[in-house]
């Protein structure tokens, strides 16, 4: 890692700029000509072949997109959700749902789900895309900020990563981000700056008429920064900025520091710069430890000091080969009937129509010199040669991508299930590795989250969280409640506390979950009715009715009434109302309370009784 007096030197940082693109430039070629492939009209031809076959036949049979649809449709159907869970500290199970929570939330209002499908789809293109976390003021003139996940327009040629051996990028220590302003935009948000464009490394352009932008480059790097932080008695850590205002309340509760030191950390800083010079002043970002930059890799690896990738798309020659079967065939002439001029004598209009009338039969006149009926003969014949290269590019396609005929529908052999089954597993090794990428690109995201959410997200703060059926509700965070057996103050939600892991599992989305779920209960019902005495909540829940939302809160109370859910499956509401019915004295069996009534009856007889006795002596 450079000294970071470097960073401050906008010469090395240009410099070191142009040497990643001289670095990378051979792989965001391929990159480009894999999207070219796909997205240019005249993209699946070699410029060569392109040219050569001017006046001819040219036509393009897009065999790769339908390969790409199937990789990227089938991780766009496929809920890849990123997961937190306590890891030491004074983690809990309960602030690592809220992290879940707050981490959808933050994916929901960014449109996350829209980005990451679409890098992912440009990944299994080119090999690479990405996305980045910013932090924003939430909206007027709120203090309050949120992290968004932003997209990245055009990755492959306006990201550059500072040297990296990790899929995510998580060692890089630095990295550019370009992006394009309007001259006019540019001049009124830096009016002293020349206008001097950030340079790329692309050496030629697709597509003509674009807009005429000014590039702008942002670099963003680590810097090693020193703070203390201070232990409590209570185990509770804090940095010293942190412990000034509050340090006379904890005081008050009895907590008091037992130690205090200095450590390192890395906190990230950006600037704008353009080609001249630097157009702002560093700014320091909530992220530390990681760049809010996430790359996404498609056949990852790094091999002698340099990282490679690449996508499912590769140039063939399909398109040449078939355009010159067509031409061929084309060209060539037709298969004729060949016949003597005594043949055809008196039958030459019906003849001139022999292609096109419904005539039953035919007439010719015999030849002594040619005997037999009129042959036909010739017809167009295509080079084989020609047949064979296109017959094999159609197989070569999908097998370099790793797709079979039963991924894309096709049971050529008609044969049995699992022999489909077994193709479609092969199939789908091929596209695995993509899905693998999409994991590790959106754990680290979670990763970056969860390490700046309580930089951002502090205590006393409502936030929504959404739940994974996309319920909402909002919670207080830091909210200090009492314990009802100690009677002491607990905090919950405090994001700042606790150390937690994150992880990001794929697979079927949560509707497709919900329908298994309520097919697996059934089911078992079959065999042990119980199960849906028991989980009749669940399984209306799981339901995507109308109306089934209701049933299911009716069936939970109704469980609950009878005592039938345990305590640490219940709600906090239904745990506090549980709690107050065991403070409540018991209540008495209808049995006891007869009896009380007959015994009160039975004494207020008696009594009657006795007063009559006294009243009868004073008449006396």
């Amino acid at each position: 890692m450079p000294t970071n007096s470097n960073y401050q030197d906008h010469e090395w940082v240009v410099k070191r700029l142009k040497e990643a693109q001289e670095a990378d430039h051979d792989m965001r070629e391929q990159s480009r000509e894999a999207h070219e492939f796909v997205t240019h009209p005249q993209g699946q031809w070699e410029s060569e072949r392109w040219s050569e076959s001017d006046n001819k036949p040219r036509y393009t049979f897009d065999l790769c997109d339908p390969i790409i649809d199937q990789v990227a449709g089938a991780m766009e159907q496929s809920d890849f959700a990123i997961r937190v869970s306590p890891a030491g500290g004074d983690s809990s199970e309960q602030t690592a749902e809220t992290y879940d929570g707050l981490i959808r939330n933050i994916e929901n209002i960014s449109n996350a789900k829209a980005i990451y499908n679409r890098a992912g789809r440009n990944c299994v293109t080119g090999g690479r895309d990405g996305w980045r976390i910013v932090q924003k003021y939430v909206e007027g003139d709120s203090f309050d900020q949120d992290l968004i996940i932003e997209k990245i327009g055009n990755y492959t040629d306006r990201v550059w990563l500072g040297p990296h051996e990790e899929p995510d990028a998580s060692d890089a220590n630095y990295c550019w981000v370009l992006a394009g302003m309007e001259p006019d935009a540019y001049k009124e948000r830096f009016p002293d700056a020349n206008p001097a464009s950030v340079a790329q490394d692309k050496q030629h352009q697709s597509f003509y008429h674009r807009e005429d932008l000014v590039m702008v480059g942002e670099f963003l790097y680590l810097k090693e920064e020193e703070h203390e932080i201070v232990r409590m008695s209570d185990g509770a850590v804090y940095s010293s900025e942190e412990l000034a205002p509050v340090i006379d309340e904890l005081g008050a509760m009895g907590i008091v520091e037992e130690a205090r030191r200095t450590r390192t950390k890395k906190v990230v800083y950006s600037r704008l710069f353009s080609a001249d010079g630097w157009l702002t002043e560093p700014r320091r970002s909530v992220f530390e430890n990681w760049l809010p930059v996430i790359p996404l890799y498609g056949n990852f690896k790094v091999y002698e000091d340099k990282v490679t990738y690449r996508g499912a798309v590769e140039k063939r020659v399909f398109n040449y080969s078939l355009s010159r079967e067509i031409e061929e065939g084309a060209l060539a002439p037709r298969e004729k009937y060949w016949m003597t001029h005594d043949q055809a004598e008196g039958h030459e209009e019906q003849l001139s129509t022999l292609n096109t009338n419904t005539d039953p039969v035919q007439f010719y006149n015999a030849d002594p010199m040619a005997p037999g009926a009129p042959q036909k003969q010739g017809g167009a014949q295509i080079n084989p040669g020609l047949r064979n290269i296109s017959e094999a590019m159609r197989g070569i396609i999908g097998q370099t991508a790793g797709m079979f005929a039963a991924n894309m529908g096709d049971n050529p052999g008609l044969q049995s299930g699992v022999a489909i089954e077994a193709l479609q597993d092969r199939g789908d090794t091929g596209s695995n590795k993509f899905v693998e990428a999409r994991e590790i690109a959106q754990r680290h995201t979670g990763r970056i989250l969860v390490d700046a959410i309580p930089r951002i997200y502090g205590k006393g703060r409502i936030i929504r969280v959404i739940g994974e059926d996309g319920s909402q509700e909002t919670v207080q965070l830091g909210q200090e409640i009492a314990d009802r057996q100690t009677g002491q103050l607990i905090t919950i939600n405090d994001l700042s506390q606790g150390t937690y892991d994150v992880v990001c599992e794929s697979g079927p989305n949560f509707k497709n979950r919900q329908n298994e779920t309520v097919s697996t209960l059934t089911e078992l019902g079959k065999v042990d009715p119980t199960v849906l005495e028991l989980g009749g909540d669940i399984i209306a829940t799981n339901v995507a009715a109308p109306g089934m939302k209701q049933l299911a809160e009716r069936k939970r109370q109704q469980l609950f009434q009878a005592g039938l859910i345990p305590f640490d499956q219940m709600t906090d509401e239904e745990k506090q109302e549980y709690e107050a019915m065991q403070n409540q004295p018991p209540q008495e069996s209808p049995e006891m309370v007869l009896a009380r009534a007959e015994e009160a009856k039975a004494q207020a007889d008696f009594a009657k009784v006795q007063q009559d006795a006294q009243e009868s002596q004073q008449d006396f």
